[in-house]
């Protein structure tokens, strides 16, 4: 979750960051954007509605998406939530300090299309020496992936991992106001990556935006929130899995060893990492575990050396 209030949003937004003030990268004024759909900006605050705006008043959505349960109904594809929440409280979800930087703000396919935060991980691979540095935003993908072992179950998936959704449907006045909104959005994006990754949730905010309970006793509250829509968070999970992770070697080939492969969204299976996307080069299947649940194991490499928040619904 990255929500934040904020004086131009609307007030009942709830506060889970203070990293990043995501109004940098919109246009309230819309000097440069034409029209959007009514639900106007989703972050920095939300829409505040009549007299400041004439979009639909709503609270601040900001998140990145890791996985999407689709439904708790196993009826119907899902899997139930207590063993959500089960196996995240078990430890057997390893959670980093989410430390995250935006790297892009694009407009994606859609005609007209969304605007996107993306926070994608650079350079797009990990490996065991401690004498470099991880790549940016590895723990997305390191808690995404895990998350893809451990739950196998036909409504999960993950539709363009890792963006931030900030409009829809946006129409620019022109090309050149296009170019220009889309400079001002690089000159804040490069603010960001001169002050580095920043850890989320640094005042320990609960679901609510009340002090979590119990407090933790370290300063790692940076973990991860499981959604029931965009609107409404249930549950958050703090850190598990804590640093240094640049110097601790055992730390450092966990990592690397989870991040060594890649969901493929079109493919529906994993990939070594930088393999083109529809091209399943891992095949996999499904084991029972001790307890029932299902994993996904690798069963065959038939080419080369083999990779907030859950969402139900978006």
């Amino acid at each position: 979750s990255l929500t934040r209030q904020s004086l131009e949003g609307h007030q009942d937004s709830i506060t889970h960051q203070t990293a990043f003030d995501l109004n940098e990268v919109q246009d309230r004024e819309y000097e440069y954007i034409f029209s959007s759909n009514d639900d106007g900006w989703l972050v920095g605050g939300g829409e505040p509605g009549p007299p400041k705006s004439y979009k639909l008043a709503a609270k601040d959505t900001a998140h990145v998406e890791i996985m999407r349960i689709g439904t708790y109904n196993e009826g119907l594809g899902g899997i139930e939530l207590d063993e959500i929440v089960r196996v995240m409280n078990s430890g057997k979800i390893l959670i980093p300090q989410m430390e995250i930087l935006p790297t892009a703000v694009v407009a994606n396919a859609d005609m007209p299309p969304e605007l996107e935060v993306r926070f994608d991980m650079r350079p797009n691979a990990a490996n065991e020496n401690i004498n470099t540095q991880l790549p940016t935003n590895w723990c997305l993908r390191f808690v995404h992936n895990q998350l893809f072992q451990h739950f196998n179950f036909p409504s999960r998936f993950c539709p363009s991992a890792f963006n931030l959704t900030i409009l829809r449907k946006a129409e620019f006045r022109s090309e050149a106001h296009r170019s220009k909104y889309f400079t001002k959005c690089g000159d804040a994006i490069t603010k960001w990556r001169n002050a580095g990754p920043r850890a989320l949730n640094t005042g320990g905010w609960g679901p609510d935006g009340k002090a979590l309970d119990p407090m933790p006793t370290d300063e790692y509250n940076s973990g991860i929130w499981l959604f029931s829509d965009r609107h409404n968070i249930t549950h958050f999970f703090s850190p598990n899995f804590l640093p240094p992770y640049d110097i601790d070697p055992i730390k450092r080939k966990k990592i690397a060893d989870v991040l060594s492969q890649e969901w493929d969204e079109d493919g529906l299976d994993w990939k070594p990492v930088g393999a083109p996307a529809g091209i399943v080069s891992i095949r996999t299947k499904q084991k029972k575990g001790k307890e029932g649940s299902s994993s996904t194991t690798i069963d065959d490499l038939t080419c080369g050396m083999m990779s907030s928040m859950l969402n139900p619904s978006k």
